[in-house]
C-alpha cells in the first residue's frame, strides 16, 4: 500500500492552478525564450533590466482573478532561464528586481496577496540559467548559487505551497546535487510540494525520492505515474492558452475555450492536477485575452466545482467510444458528459433533441437520483445494481446554453 503524504493529498484536492510567466522577456512581447531562440547578445538583452518597472503589477487583482477562475494555487516564475530574479536576493545577485526601476520585492507582494485570498503560492525556479557564467564554467559552484537562491525563497516568505523546478533536462546526465537542494527545502518548508519538470522527453518520470508530483508538459496522458510502492506521487498537466508561456503579443493562435475546458475535465478523469498558464505583459498586467479566458473558465469551474475539487477518479467506466467518465468523493459520484448538443425545436433543430443514452459500468450502489449541476434538472436513468450497469438519458443543453462538458451529480439511496 502506497503511503500518501498529507501535503500530496492536499495538493491533489486543489486540482486546478494558475501558472504565471513573467520576466524581462515580457517587455519584448515575443515569448519567454526570445533571448535564446532569437540569438540576442546577452549583454544587449540584459539591458532590459533598466526598463523593468512593474508599473502595472497588481498582485491583489491578479490573485483575485485567479480565484474567480477557480485556481486554488498559483505558480509564479521567480527566475526563468534568463536568470533575472523577481525577488530580493540580498546580495546573491545584482541581476534581480531590486536593481531594476521596480525596486521592490515582487514575490513578497505576490505571497501576501495569495495569503489574503486563501490561495497557495508556489515558486517556479529555473535551474537552467543563461545569465550566470558558472552554469558553464563551474557547475558545482552554480549549484550552490542555485541552492542559496532557493533557500532565500524558503526562509523569507512564510509558509509556501511548493517549489516548481525547470531545466534539469538541459544537463540530463549531470549530478544536480538534488539531495542538498531538496534537503534545504525540507529543512525550512517540510510541507512544501517539490516538483521538477522532467521536460518533453521524460514526462511522468520520478527523478528523486523527494519528488511529490510528476509533470506532463503540454501533454494530456491517459494515465498518471503515481510512483512505486515506497511513495505515492501526484501528477500535473500544464497548459498554455496559445503557443507561448511568456507574453507574445502577436501569437493569435489561441486554443478554443472548448479545448481548455475539456483539458481541465480530462485532468479530473486521470486524477492529475492542471496548471493553466498566462503570461503577464512587460509591465505586469494580465493581457485582455488571458483575462477573458480566465473569466470563461471561471464560469465553468464555478458550475462544476463539486466535481473538480477534492475528488478522485471513480471505478465507474463509460461504455462505448466516448470521453465520458466519473469521479467521486466521500459524498457523491459525478458523471462528466461530453459532446452534447443544444435542444432546438421544429424551426431550429440543433441536434440535442431526442434520447441520448450514455452507459457506464461499475456502479453497484443503489442510486436515488441524478441531477445536472448547471440547472439541477433531473436526469432519467436505468440501473442494474447486480451487474453494476447504469444508463442515463443525457439530455442536450437547454437552448441558450452550452457548458461544453456537462456534469451530473449522483445521489445514492440511504
Amino acid at each position: 500500500m502506497q503511503k500518501i503524504e498529507p501535503r500530496i493529498k492536499q495538493y491533489e484536492d486543489m486540482g486546478l492552478g494558475l501558472f504565471i510567466h513573467w520576466g524581462l522577456y515580457s517587455q519584448l512581447g515575443v515569448g519567454e525564450w526570445t533571448e535564446f531562440i532569437h540569438e540576442r547578445p546577452q549583454a544587449e538583452y540584459e539591458q532590459a533590466i533598466h526598463t523593468f518597472t512593474a508599473a502595472d503589477f497588481n498582485p491583489k487583482q491578479i490573485v483575485h482573478e485567479a480565484k474567480k477562475m477557480g485556481a486554488k494555487y498559483i505558480v509564479l516564475t521567480t527566475k526563468h532561464h534568463e536568470g533575472f530574479f523577481l525577488y530580493d536576493t540580498h546580495g546573491l545577485s545584482d541581476f534581480d528586481v531590486m536593481h531594476s526601476p521596480a525596486g521592490r520585492d515582487l514575490i513578497k507582494e505576490f505571497v501576501d496577496a495569495c495569503n489574503n485570498e486563501g490561495i497557495k503560492p508556489f515558486f517556479y525556479m529555473a535551474t537552467y540559467d543563461w545569465h550566470n557564467p558558472l552554469y558553464k564554467t563551474d557547475f558545482n559552484a552554480y549549484l550552490e548559487y542555485l541552492r542559496k537562491s532557493v533557500e532565500l525563497l524558503c526562509t523569507n516568505y512564510g509558509t509556501i505551497g511548493g517549489l516548481w523546478f525547470d531545466g534539469n533536462w538541459n544537463k540530463k546526465d549531470a549530478d544536480w546535487h538534488l539531495d542538498e537542494l531538496y534537503g534545504t527545502i525540507r529543512r525550512y518548508q517540510p510541507d512544501a510540494m517539490i516538483i521538477n519538470n522532467t521536460g518533453l522527453k521524460n514526462m511522468g518520470k520520478v527523478i528523486n525520492p523527494e519528488i511529490d508530483a510528476v509533470t506532463y508538459e503540454r501533454h494530456t496522458p491517459d494515465a498518471v505515474n503515481h510512483g512505486d510502492a515506497s511513495k505515492y506521487v501526484a501528477g500535473e498537466i500544464s497548459l498554455t492558452l496559445n503557443q507561448h508561456w511568456g507574453y507574445a503579443a502577436n501569437d493569435l493562435s489561441y486554443k478554443s475555450p472548448r479545448e481548455i475546458i475539456e483539458n481541465v475535465a480530462h485532468s479530473r478523469k486521470i486524477g492529475a492536477n492542471i496548471l493553466v498558464n498566462i503570461g503577464l505583459t512587460g509591465t505586469g498586467a494580465i493581457p485582455e485575452m488571458s483575462r477573458t479566458y480566465m473569466h470563461l473558465l471561471g464560469r465553468w469551474t464555478n458550475m462544476a466545482a463539486p466535481a473538480i475539487y477534492g475528488v478522485r477518479p471513480a471505478a465507474v467506466v463509460a461504455a462505448g467510444n466516448t470521453k465520458d467518465f466519473a469521479v467521486t468523493n466521500h459524498l457523491n459520484t459525478y458523471l462528466f458528459i461530453h459532446d452534447l448538443q443544444v435542444v432546438g425545436n421544429d424551426n431550429v433543430v440543433l441536434g440535442g433533441e431526442g434520447i441520448n443514452l450514455r452507459s457506464f459500468t461499475g456502479m453497484f450502489g443503489k442510486i436515488k437520483s441524478i441531477n445536472w449541476l448547471d440547472n439541477n434538472a433531473p436526469v432519467c436513468f436505468m440501473q442494474d445494481t447486480k451487474k453494476g450497469a447504469l444508463t442515463i438519458d443525457a439530455t442536450g443543453f437547454t437552448y441558450g446554453t452550452d457548458w461544453v462538458v456537462r456534469v451530473a451529480r449522483i445521489t445514492m439511496s440511504d
